[in-house]
């Protein structure tokens, strides 16, 4: 049995939660988050579900691990969040990006690339869907799902300005999956400049070739969310429509079953989609700069302006 995936690639803070949850609402169509997390965030830390529930009581995913691996017993969540790490980092990405024509990552890894695609198919069984939409992000832990037998793989690029993203990763942001007090993963406006052209870069590389690709901007999703979701449906030739939706900018949000991901997946009800671009007032205008010059190429190529200003322009074609 062949599992289809919709796979969302980029950087980190680029809506892809967002995404995700959109195109959760439409029949068959399922988004259990950021798959590549489920050994650690689920497995082993047993975080909450967006159901509400902690991982292992939630009825979806104990009946997705029982019939992927016959149980929590039948797998290692330890090695597979080892072998999953051992591919999917920074360090990694060179070899990644000469292996594109010949993905080598499931032979390689063998053990761990059998378990993945065990457990896709097991969601795609409990869930009853047609897509998986995995927003995991990293371009790498794409490629590696792309080279998997048995697994479709269609790619939505998902980009959001620098700027926005850097102002992101710099605010505390209550992460309450955990059960108690922390915040989301920060980091510095250079970092997170840094990663952005290097996981945009290399989703432009590694899926450069793919048959089935779409380049989103993010500021263009909040803008015309209907529109975005159904570009994406079009993308994995579903029949489907956008649902949800109360007006053009109000969507009924269900609580579904997503792993891991922004802790906005947590929340469900009506939502009202809106640009967050309080960077362009917070953000101080040493970081912009810097943010702008370290990303300046990329900026062109997504079409975003070198000027601090509110995005411009459609998304280019991938």
């Amino acid at each position: 049995m062949t599992v289809r995936v919709l796979y969302v690639a980029g950087s980190g803070r680029s809506g892809s939660t967002l995404l995700a949850r959109l195109l959760d609402q439409v029949d068959g169509v399922f988004a259990p988050g950021e798959l590549r997390y489920v050994w650690q965030r689920g497995l082993i830390e047993d975080r909450f579900c967006s159901c509400g529930q902690r991982f292992g009581a939630c009825p979806f995913w104990t009946k997705t691990i029982d019939q992927a691996f016959g149980g929590r017993d039948g797998v290692d969540p330890h090695a597979m969040s080892r072998a999953q790490q051992s591919t999917t980092r920074v360090r990694h990405l060179p070899r990644a990006l000469l292996s594109t024509r010949r993905p080598a990552g499931a032979r390689r890894l063998g053990s761990y690339a059998a378990a993945v695609a065990g457990l896709y198919r097991a969601i795609q069984d409990v869930s009853g869907a047609d897509v998986i939409v995995d927003s995991s992000k990293l371009p790498t832990y794409g490629h590696l799902l792309a080279s998997i037998p048995g697994v479709e793989v269609a790619v939505v690029h998902l980009v959001r300005d620098p700027r926005a993203a850097a102002h992101s990763w710099l605010r505390a942001k209550a992460q309450p999956d955990r059960g108690g007090d922390g915040v989301m993963q920060q980091q510095s406006a250079s970092k997170s400049a840094v990663l952005w052209d290097t996981w945009n870069a290399a989703a432009l590389r590694l899926f450069a070739g793919h048959p089935r690709r779409l380049l989103l901007r993010y500021e263009d999703v909040v803008d015309d969310p209907r529109h975005a979701v159904a570009r994406v449906l079009d993308l994995i030739g579903h029949g489907g429509a956008p649902a949800g939706f109360v007006d053009d900018r109000t969507v009924t949000l269900t609580s579904g079953h997503s792993v891991a991901g922004n802790p906005d997946r947590l929340s469900s009800g009506s939502t009202r989609i809106r640009l967050d671009d309080e960077w362009m007032t917070a953000l101080d205008a040493r970081r912009r700069l810097w943010v702008t010059a370290l990303t300046a190429p990329l900026l062109r190529r997504f079409d975003y302006p070198l000027r601090v200003g509110r995005a411009s322009g459609r998304p280019s074609s991938a």
